[in-house]
């Protein structure tokens, strides 16, 4: 038997280009697999991040995490839980110790809103700057500053708002007045009622 003899029928060369055919064919299934599963559970991991985002006194995290094995041409998946996390927010400071600065935010300007809601954070014993305008008119909204969210949450309650309407970190790229006195929360009482002065 010749070389030649043996190549004319191709069984080598074909069986070879076949299994390596096949290889190529697992590694992107299983890569098509992995892809999927990836942005599956990124989108899992979004959906729970924005609905606990919604209460500021608490997020929750619950998820899965998933291991993917490619062997022989199969895929296995197994799903493992993870361990769900809570955290809770500090007790406020006492109200006396707070500076606050309650804005005007309705459009058209409706005279003495930011007044009356200033009042409302005296009788709850808060320390009340000269209230204003707002310069960027806008929704309803209790900002706070870095290490103060217990306390916007807490003059949220004063105002019976529910804080997850209205409570978020104040951004020093878009501020609602020029000059915030140095004040540790910001309430902007806009037209849309949910503050109620």
């Amino acid at each position: 038997m010749t070389a030649g003899a043996h190549d004319a029928g191709g069984g080598f060369g074909r069986s070879a280009g076949t299994n390596a055919a096949r290889g190529v064919m697992v590694i992107v299934a299983a890569v098509a697999v992995g892809l999927l599963l990836m942005f599956q559970g990124l989108a899992d991991s979004d959906s729970e991040t924005d609905a606990a985002a919604g209460d500021p006194s608490a997020e929750a995290t619950d998820g899965a995490t998933t291991d993917t094995t490619v062997a022989t041409g199969e895929v296995t998946t197994t799903t493992a839980a993870v361990a769900e996390t809570t955290t809770t927010l500090a007790a406020p400071r006492d109200p006396s110790t707070v500076k606050v600065l309650v804005l005007n935010g309705t459009d058209p300007v409706v005279a003495g809103k930011a007044g009356a809601g200033t009042d409302v954070l005296k009788a709850s014993n808060y320390v009340t700057l000269s209230p204003k305008n707002a310069d960027v008119p806008g929704a309803s909204a209790i900002y706070y500053t870095e290490g103060f969210q217990a306390e916007a949450v807490a003059v949220a309650a004063a105002y019976g708002v529910d804080p997850a309407a209205v409570v978020q970190p104040l951004d020093p790229a878009a501020l609602p007045v020029a000059d915030t006195q140095g004040a540790n929360v910001i309430v902007r009482i806009g037209s849309d009622g949910v503050i109620q002065v």
